[in-house]
């Protein structure tokens, strides 16, 4: 018989650190303005005595890190079980119809997700639990920021929500204002929260285009010409403002003359500054986007991957898939495409399987309705 697995020890205190350590990004704080990292509250959080629930998902996602890692699937399947009882926990929880929902409840929600996009339980666990998220962070009180750690969240929920937006049906509308006026109380909102607001707007004409609608509710050139110069003008205050401070946003390596990003939070926003302008050179009424210009945002898109992987962030890999997703589906240059299906062939054998199997899947999708199956 296989030895009993001690379930209390399963996960050790070792594998706990090396989890929180994975799904840890550093830079945030200077453009979030957060003054804590989240994952490193949930410890804390989890364990405050308020939420079972999230105590539950917080070892389940643990222990599915765990179980990936050491290749157990004695150790997986009690992440299952774990998972299984922390959904429960919180489904009861929420029917209760709680008088406030707090940064548990949503942290719940994100680390469910987080477990889905490890292993997906279902087809549609990961749309479900993001979209329950935000529909939590509509309703939470400023109280409940924790010193930004809602800043954070909701940042990378808007990331999600963007790859949810172009590869499915399931989103729902989105109170942003409320949530980062009221929820999160934001005085100057942060480059990367202006960035997401054009996201949001570019995915849905794009998925609206994609559907056969393509130029409805005013999309004509003077939309495209204000949201094409509404991004460039962040882009100017996002490089000013590093610069101003003595910290360039990226420099050349000097010997592999590679880029080297100021850190993993900024190759994240060039990526997604560069996804953005993908979606408009797509947009774009007249064409006025050369080849060369697209291929250019796709090869930047590609550089902040391969820094980002040398870092080893487990939520980057979720966060990453809206802007590869794109540079599959659009790039001028195959050779950029071979190697962004490459990173996600690799990916889909690591710890963030889930998410990465539904993105191939999805544009494996795309790519066969375009040539007719062949």
């Amino acid at each position: 018989m296989p030895p009993r697995i001690d379930q209390a020890a399963m996960v050790t205190e070792a594998f706990f650190a090396h989890f929180l350590a994975y799904f840890t990004s550093d830079g945030d704080f200077r453009d979030l303005q957060n003054e804590n990292t989240w994952i490193h509250h949930l410890p804390r959080l989890s364990t405050d005595g308020t939420n079972n629930a999230l105590n539950l998902a917080l070892r389940a996602t643990a222990t599915a890190y765990c179980a990936t890692e050491v290749n157990n699937p004695s150790i997986m399947q009690h992440a299952f079980t774990l998972y299984g009882e922390a959904l429960f926990a919180h489904l009861k929880l929420l029917s209760s119809k709680p008088k406030e929902y707090t940064v548990h409840m949503v942290s719940t929600s994100v680390l469910l997700s987080i477990f889905e996009a490890m292993h997906a339980t279902t087809t549609d666990g990961y749309y479900e639990h993001i979209n329950g998220a935000v529909k939590m962070m509509e309703l939470a009180g400023p109280n409940q920021c924790y010193g930004g750690v809602l800043c954070q969240l909701f940042f990378h929920i808007r990331t999600q929500m963007a790859f949810v937006n172009l590869t499915s049906h399931k989103s729902a509308p989105v109170q942003v204002r409320k949530i980062l006026v009221e929820t999160l109380e934001y005085r100057r909102l942060p480059v990367i929260q202006q960035l997401m607001d054009y996201m949001a707007i570019l995915t849905e004409l794009y998925m609206r285009r994609s559907n056969g609608r393509s130029y409805e509710q005013g999309m004509d050139l003077p939309a495209y010409i204000h949201l094409l110069s509404s991004v460039n003008a962040l882009w100017a205050e996002y490089q000013e403002e590093a610069e101003s401070r003595g910290q360039p946003l990226c420099r050349l390596d000097n010997v592999t003359l590679d880029p080297v990003f100021r850190d993993a939070f900024t190759a994240l926003t060039i990526a997604y500054f560069c996804a953005a302008r993908v979606l408009l050179a797509i947009l774009d009424p007249q064409s006025m986007t050369t080849r060369a210009e697209l291929t250019g945002h796709c090869a930047t898109i590609i550089s902040c991957a391969r820094y980002l992987q040398t870092e080893s962030i487990g939520v980057v890999y979720m966060r990453m898939t809206t802007p590869l997703y794109l540079v599959c589906l659009h790039s001028p240059d195959p050779l950029l495409i071979t190697e962004t299906l490459r990173m996600f062939e690799t990916w889909k054998g690591g710890a963030m399987k889930g998410v990465t199997a539904r993105a191939l899947e999805k544009i494996y999708a795309r790519r066969n309705s375009r040539t007719g199956g062949h």
